[in-house]
């Protein structure tokens, strides 16, 4: 649908542009852009890369000639070790010319299984600056519908790594005959190329220039001095360059050691040559740098930091420090650079993850590998938790149990820190949920959930929320533990409300106030019924929904639960606003807002809804002014808290006041503004409604 344009627009984040003659839209600020810098995320390239020339060529040809509404695809296949990435950052690095809006770079599998499409759309709008002051829409194909959006108007070079299926990129494939992809996957693809993808397999390197790459790592006097042995060494590693690089590296340590007694002239096929690399720096590493390269290969998530790592291994932080670092120079780890919240990320090559698993089944005993596991989760809860500390501290906490709590408990200092650690951490969720699941960790699964609520709050990963949940209560049931059944049940109805899944969400909160009945729990029944009222009141039943609402409210008023009631309050006073009683919504939003401000530690999101909400009924009783005075207070803290479905909706509820007071002009001028913050949300069923909005008062 193409959604509508009108002359007084008010960009979601700049300075007024025009002079409209909107009596309300200069009591609100909108600040100008942040700088975002152009993201240049491709890896860079060792000074001793080696030829690639019929490579480069490929990629020059294959991405020269776009389609008029499409994007070049190129696809680099081969096995792992052969130097595919390395091969697409050169060549993306020569042509960055091409590319002055950003290189992207986005791995498709992490932790050993294909990663979510959703969590990659997101981190390549991340990348071009999007979701740092506002929240990305939850459901993956809003989130592509945003990528196409912004991608369609910007030259970009997109590297897809780690591919399995054509699947997986289709959708990532810019509609802009001026962006570019570079795929790289083990095998073919061969469904690409029937959309107009060409293809290169990649070869091992010849004789004479995995010589070459070898003597630049060991030094050519040292080649020059056994040209025999050089030779016989570049042969064994089979021409791949992971190889090359991991013997090299060893020899570059020894170098009293003669080329020819290299352990790794013992391969037993070219074939094996990474195989037997690894294990000749594996078996020359020391005992504290072996170990944890055994010990985090069994980690199951995408990346690792520092803290995690020594949490999940048992090593002091500042010797883990050193030891990623010793083993990122030995070529065993990658290192992705420094993530906010997270500190120094690292990623293990795939092929020395899988071998580092298998020496570890060897090596190490059952428990041990288990403990790190458990570990890892522990962690993994303790942190989460401490994000429930910092931004949602009303949360509900369940009785916890650490097994291994880590030596520094995580604190963040702010919440935009807690809030980044959240974001950066999401990938990680579904793996750890899944070994949790498998290893029959099912009271660490349900707590890591349950502190996982500002991830699935204050981010609106509602998508992921929902299956959490449901995986949640499954485990919740096998723990048998009848309040974590309770908690994983109400919040799993918590997660199909926000994914407008009304008559689920309902039926979930009536089977946790079942619960809550059985064990007289007033307050928990309380909140169950305010959930149905909730449910009934987000369907436009505002009739059906008071009943459960103002029994809610009873419930918490005789249980002296001044949040709980004012929370009931703010939908009893909408529901009589929208009924056609505003003066009734006024008294009971007031009192609502009141309560929340008093409360100890404060709730700014609710008491910012229930000044939206007053505002709203202030315009319907036909107080203007003191409508925009309120809407704009809530505004303001809707900006502050940086929630960005409710900062768009506080700018429609102007639009709404500046219509029904007679001034057209501001009116399309909030719509306008309005529907750009939707739009840079990707809330298409938002969109929808401004669309009509702007068309009704144009049509007046």
């Amino acid at each position: 649908m193409t959604h509508s344009t009108v002359s007084n627009r008010i960009d979601g984040s700049s300075q007024v542009r025009t002079s409209v003659q909107a009596r309300d839209i200069q009591a609100i600020h909108f600040h100008p852009d942040r700088v975002w810098p152009i993201p240049r995320q491709l890896p860079a390239v060792t000074r001793v890369f080696t030829d690639r020339l019929e490579g480069l060529d490929f990629l020059d040809s294959a991405l020269a000639d776009p389609a008029p509404t499409t994007a070049s695809v190129a696809v680099i296949s081969g096995p792992d070790g052969i130097g595919k990435r390395t091969l697409a950052a050169r060549w993306g690095h020569r042509a960055a010319d091409r590319f002055p809006d950003g290189q992207l770079v986005a791995r498709l599998r992490g932790a050993g299984r294909p990663a979510p499409l959703a969590e990659v759309t997101r981190s390549l709008l991340r990348a071009l600056g999007l979701g740092e002051t506002e929240t990305l829409p939850w459901d993956t194909t809003e989130l592509l519908a945003l990528w196409r959006s912004v991608s369609a108007t910007r030259r970009l070079l997109l590297v897809l790594e780690d591919t399995n299926t054509a699947e997986q990129v289709l959708p990532l494939v810019p509609a802009s005959a001026q962006c570019a992809v570079v795929v790289t996957s083990a095998a073919p693809l061969p469904a690409l190329a029937a959309h107009g993808a060409r293809h290169h397999r990649l070869e091992p390197l010849a004789p004479e220039h995995a010589l070459l790459l070898l003597g630049r790592i060991v030094g050519e006097q040292r080649v020059h001095a056994e040209p025999q042995a050089a030779a016989a060494l570049a042969s064994a590693c089979g021409g791949m360059p992971l190889a090359i690089g991991l013997a090299a590296g060893a020899a570059s340590l020894d170098p009293a050691r003669p080329l020819g007694e290299h352990p790794a002239l013992a391969a037993p096929a070219p074939s094996e040559a990474v195989t037997v690399a690894t294990t000749v720096v594996y078996e020359s590493l020391p005992e504290p740098a072996a170990r944890l390269l055994r010990l985090l290969a069994l980690v199951p998530a995408p990346d690792i930091d520092t803290l995690t790592v020594a949490a999940a291994t048992a090593t002091p932080i500042v010797q883990t420090a050193q030891l990623l670092q010793e083993l990122t120079a030995r070529h065993l780890l990658e290192h992705s650079g420094r993530v906010a919240g997270r500190g120094e990320v690292y990623r293990l090559r795939p092929a020395v993850a899988e071998q580092m698993r298998a020496t570890a089944a060897r090596t190490d005993s059952t428990a041990i590998r288990t403990m790190v596991v458990q570990r890892y989760l522990d962690v993994l809860i303790a942190t989460a938790h401490a994000t429930v500390q910092r931004l949602t501290p009303h949360h509900r906490v369940l009785p916890r149990q650490y097994r291994h709590l880590p030596s520094e408990p995580p604190r963040f200092a702010s919440d935009h820190s807690a809030l980044a650690w959240l974001e950066a951490i999401a990938p990680a969720v579904q793996p750890a949920l899944d070994v949790a699941r498998e290893l029959g960790e099912h009271r660490a699964l349900v707590t890591l959930v349950h502190d996982l609520w500002p991830l699935f709050h204050r981010l609106r990963r509602l998508d992921l929320s929902v299956v959490a949940h449901e995986q949640g209560l499954r485990s919740a049931m096998i723990w048998g533990d009848r309040m974590a059944i309770r908690e994983m049940t109400t919040t799993l109805a918590l997660a199909l409300k926000g994914t407008g899944r009304l008559d689920e969400a309902g039926q979930r909160y009536a089977e946790a106030r079942a619960l809550a009945n059985a064990d007289k729990d007033r307050s928990g029944v309380a909140q169950c019924t305010m959930g149905i009222g909730s449910c009934l009141w987000a369907g436009g039943q505002y009739t059906e929904a008071k009943p459960h609402l103002s029994e809610a409210a009873r419930i918490y008023d005789d249980l002296d639960d001044l949040r709980g009631t004012a929370l009931a309050d703010i939908l009893l006073g909408s529901a009589a606003t929208r009924l056609g009683g505003p003066d009734d919504g006024v008294a009971l939003l007031s009192e609502a807002h009141a309560s929340l401000a008093l409360l100890t530690p404060p709730d700014p999101l609710n008491a910012a809804r229930a000044l939206a909400f007053l505002g709203e009924a202030h315009s319907l009783a036909g107080r203007h002014e003191l409508a925009v005075a309120t809407l704009t207070e809530a505004h303001q803290t809707f900006e502050d808290l940086g929630h960005g479905h409710w900062r768009a909706h506080t700018t429609e509820l102007l639009g709404q006041d500046a219509e029904r007071s007679g001034a057209k002009q501001a009116a399309l001028a909030w719509y306008g503004a309005s529907l750009d913050q939707y739009a840079a949300l990707a809330s298409l069923r938002d969109m929808d409604r401004l669309d009509a909005r702007i068309t009704q008062v144009n049509a007046q």
